[in-house]
């Protein structure tokens, strides 16, 4: 694992790419330099897509480069903030920075932490030990100040409000800064670390840093859209009787339907930005409106159903017109028949 790929290119160009922290991984700035020197190319290619790191490597590796008879070109793609910044000013020109990209320039800084238990004498021991670092700091921000001076014929004074600031350049920023000497179009790409590895650095991260890397998140969208399914789903719940049931079923899969026709129109790749907000809005007014026609639907067929429920009359019972003592007459007629047959059977 490297924090840089060196590889000799066409027309023996070396071809320098810086893509991770500078100066991790065990790898100080005398490897890079000693890997340069034994390419034996007088032509460098520097493409850089870093957060920073170590800025005594960056200064060396800046020295290096700028004091060198190399002609080096440098190219800005994604992000270069902080130490990256400093190697990304020692070509021979100022840098090209893609527009998709971010340039960051801050006071240098380090962490201090301290849990051991101390008392008066080893506090102000450690308070006079942290003076120390912070005038050693004061130097190095000092020296980062004059070299974006120098390369961006700024005063001192504003590029050190500026670091002190910790400020985020848009590529078109930087190139009204100086700090670039021109903006190209760029491919989708990457950027070096999440806002959250960011944060963790330390970088207060802009909100749209990463919109503007990728101008729509695709997941988002997709999360999006299902945040919606599962919404209509939730508001078309089926109801207890079985016409609004079906009703509610034919809603459910007709919205469901409109939202997956979206999907596939807001999924396909963007040409240009796409307002999420915009299409979130749009959809759910058409979802509410479709709603609102069907819940009078539903209304006006129920009030059918209750004004025919509320016609139906039940059937009179009928008064039984046969005649019980009739019925009793014939049943008695009956058996004398029978009677009768059986004994004129017997006495033949």
């Amino acid at each position: 694992m490297n924090w840089y790929n060196i590889s000799n290119s066409v027309k023996n160009k070396l071809s320098i790419s810086i893509d991770e922290e500078i100066g991790s991984f065990g790898i100080d700035a005398k490897s890079f330099i000693d890997e340069v020197k034994v390419s034996g190319s007088k032509d460098i290619e520097l493409t850089i897509n870093s957060g920073g790191g170590s800025v005594f490597d960056a200064l060396a590796i800046y020295d290096f480069l700028k004091n060198s008879s190399y002609n080096v070109s440098v190219k800005i793609e994604g992000l270069a903030a902080s130490a990256a910044t400093i190697i990304a000013l020692s070509g021979s020109d100022l840098p090209v920075m893609s527009e998709n990209s971010f340039f960051m320039i801050h006071n240098a800084w380090m962490p201090v932490v301290s849990m051991a238990g101390m008392n008066s004498d080893e506090i102000r021991d450690y308070k006079e030990e942290l003076e120390k670092q912070a005038q050693l700091m004061d130097k190095i921000n000092l020296k980062l100040a004059k070299i974006y001076a120098n390369s961006t014929g700024l005063e001192l004074s504003t590029i050190q409000d500026m670091m002190k600031a910790e400020t985020w350049l848009t590529a078109e920023e930087a190139k009204e800064y100086n700090f670039i000497s021109s903006v190209e179009v760029a491919m989708a790409i990457a950027a070096y670390a999440s806002p959250k590895e960011l944060a963790k650095k330390g970088y207060k991260v802009p909100f749209n840093y990463v919109n503007q890397l990728n101008n729509v998140n695709m997941s988002e969208k997709e999360g999006l859209l299902d945040q919606l399914k599962a919404y209509v789903s939730e508001l078309l719940a089926p109801k207890a009787e079985s016409v609004e049931e079906e009703a509610v079923e034919e809603t459910v899969e007709e919205s469901v339907e409109e939202v997956e026709e979206v999907e596939e129109e807001v999924t396909e790749e963007p040409k240009d930005a796409v307002d999420v907000e915009s299409i979130k809005a749009e959809l759910m007014d058409s979802i509410k409106a479709e709603l609102t026609a069907k819940d009078s639907e539903l209304a006006e067929l129920k009030k059918e159903l209750d004004k025919a429920k509320a016609s139906r009359k039940p059937l009179e019972a009928k008064e039984d017109v046969t005649n019980p003592e009739a019925k009793v007459e014939e049943v008695d007629e009956l058996g004398a028949a029978i009677l009768n047959i059986l004994k004129s059977s017997y006495k033949s």
